[in-house]
């Protein structure tokens, strides 16, 4: 003689302890930052294998390309802001 199985557990209940819902996953990362970051290791490589290239010219290049990564992240959201209306 075989006896059924018993029915599964009820869902958890909502509290402070524990998420309901499934924590979203990350975006992925935007056109911006990948070029941002192909740039700023092309700057690294030509500092490194370039004589006339030094490390203070580096960091102005990092410094300019992220200044032109910020300003575009800006361009990109004002322009989201703007579609929105």
């Amino acid at each position: 003689m075989s006896s059924t199985p018993p029915p599964p557990p009820p869902p958890p209940a909502p509290s402070y302890e524990r998420a309901y819902y499934p924590m979203p996953s990350m975006p992925a990362p935007s056109a911006e930052l990948i070029v941002f970051l192909v740039a700023w290791v092309v700057a690294l490589i030509v500092t490194l294998a370039a004589d006339r290239v030094d490390w203070s010219a580096f960091l102005v290049a990092t410094t300019v390309l992220s200044a032109a990564f910020i300003i575009s992240r800006g361009i990109a959201k004002a322009g989201k802001v703007h579609e929105g209306r």
